[in-house]
């Protein structure tokens, strides 16, 4: 497989095509930059090597903890962690409820030990991220926004998984002759 330098420079080099191909699609420069950032995000970070010790595991450096669960339960190069399709879905959503599992057990905690209060339960949970999509909606951040996110964390992901199967074409290949 290629090393992780070689796929974080995969990962820069498309940067400049991506959002040619964004602008080219939107016409947007702000949705050619979200799309182009959360390419390189989903390259650099939120990629499919989240399932092994890798780079994009370790970048997460103190707060890689939130991904040991996604290592356990995927096995490498599977389907569910490399897929094109599906795998950067997989990792949205798994990252998705991890964070609402964190931020509610950090409220929990100090509404217990702190505040002496009655801690806060999954209703107070979804009117939080209710109130979340409202400052986002607020500030802009609507459904072609939010598209061009997903597009670039799935295209980030995508040329990870590419490069790996042209690896693994190009070496195959050389065996044969």
């Amino acid at each position: 497989m290629p090393s992780g330098k070689t796929h974080d420079l995969v990962t820069v080099v498309l940067a400049p095509p991506t959002f040619a191909a964004a602008w080219g699609l939107t016409g947007s420069l702000a949705l050619s930059a979200a799309a182009t950032a959360a390419m390189l995000f989903g390259g650099l970070m939120f990629g499919p090597d989240l399932d092994i010790q890798s780079r994009q595991y370790t970048r997460w450096g103190p707060f890689r903890f939130l991904w040991w669960p996604y290592k356990v339960a995927f096995r490498h190069r599977s389907r569910w962690s490399h897929g094109i399709i599906f795998g950067t879905l997989i990792r949205v959503v798994y990252f998705a409820a991890v964070l609402t599992l964190v931020v509610w057990g950090a409220v929990y905690l100090r509404a217990a030990l702190l505040a002496g209060g009655p801690a806060p339960g999954w209703r107070e949970v979804v009117g939080a991220w209710q109130a979340i999509e409202a400052y986002g909606l607020a500030y802009g951040v609507d459904g072609p926004v939010l598209l061009s996110v997903l597009a670039g964390l799935w295209w980030g992901a995508a040329s990870h998984t590419l490069t790996d199967v042209g690896w693994s074409v190009v070496r195959k290949g050389s065996e044969i002759f």
